[in-house]
């Protein structure tokens, strides 16, 4: 576990002194002052995850925090150059830490009962420790938190329907995603629903002309859709790539309509007229060696006519 070692000039003692306190005020630091106190209590040493875990800071607030006392000179410079980055994983937390949270935190008590209003029920003790670790650990804000299960909800009643709401695991390892992806604003959050809804919009429309609807793509479906639109292939070439598959095989093969997407794409074909001058040459080629053939075989004839 990542420690870092700091000077404290003067006692050890867990008395705050004038001064230093003096120092803290004058900064108006609170976060710092809040990680002053706990060096002070742990032997001015410095356990990343249990003072993160401890304080509910960011790896990148504790940072800021350290900044603060070292620049104040309540502390030398951190012995270890950096902080690491904060793991998703999130640790377990106590009934204990979320009835402190309740208590003490009016923002998180009003993201617990925003959740149970959208969720249509009480949260139970594993889905506030789950909360607790999105808000505290992830360091997602509430209106971003708000956001997030808003999305969660709205999305499983389109897959699933009405009365079917998201489980808060589910939330979670979407809130994980949001913090790798740096979603981290009110604004980003709506920015990233947006560009979601719009390829939520051309995923159905494509769908569509592959004679899907009603129902959520599986997998695979979405994964062939999602590549397609990557590539930007016009919704008249994949209505033609699925009338050709079907045609030839009969019904929706993946594989084999990807396959002509691919060469088409390949190709330069962007347009339906663009496979019908691909397709012209074969068709002229096709009667030259037709007419070719048939010459022969009267020269043939001829011969055996004793013809010229």
């Amino acid at each position: 576990m990542a420690k870092l070692k700091v000077q404290i000039p003067g006692s050890n003692t867990i008395t705050l002194s004038a001064a230093a306190a003096d120092r803290l005020m004058d900064k108006g630091a609170s976060d710092a002052a809040l990680l002053y106190i706990y060096i002070l209590s742990h032997s001015d040493e410095i356990d990343v995850e249990a003072a993160s875990k401890r304080l509910h800071f960011t790896s990148d607030r504790l940072l800021a925090a350290i900044d603060v006392l070292s620049e104040i000179g309540l502390i030398g410079k951190p012995s270890t150059p950096s902080i690491p980055e904060r793991s998703d994983e999130i640790p377990e937390y106590s009934q204990t830490d979320v009835a402190e949270h309740i208590g003490r935190d009016g923002d998180f008590k009003l993201l617990v009962s925003f959740c149970e209003q959208k969720l249509g029920r009480l949260l139970s003790t594993v889905d506030l420790q789950v909360l607790l670790g999105i808000y505290s650990w992830l360091g997602l804000p509430v209106d971003v938190i708000c956001l997030l299960v808003t999305s969660c909800i709205d999305e499983t009643k389109k897959k699933y329907g009405e009365g079917r709401v998201p489980t808060m695991r589910t939330i979670e390892k979407r809130a994980k995603i949001w913090m790798r992806e740096g979603i981290m604003t009110a604004g980003r959050a709506e920015e990233y629903l947006r560009t979601l809804e719009r390829q939520n919009a051309d995923k159905t429309r494509i769908a569509a002309l592959c004679r899907i609807f009603g129902r959520a793509l599986a997998p695979t479906e979405d994964k062939y859709i999602s590549e397609w639109l990557r590539l930007e292939i016009p919704d008249e070439l994949i209505e033609a790539a699925y009338d050709k598959t079907v045609t030839n095989t009969g019904s929706l093969k993946w594989r084999y309509m990807d396959k002509i997407l691919q060469v088409w794409f390949s190709e330069g074909v962007r347009s339906v007229s663009d496979i019908e001058k691909k397709d012209q040459p074969r068709a002229s080629e096709s009667t030259s060696d037709a007419d070719v053939s048939a010459a022969e075989r009267l020269r043939r004839l001829n011969r055996q006519n004793g013809l010229r």
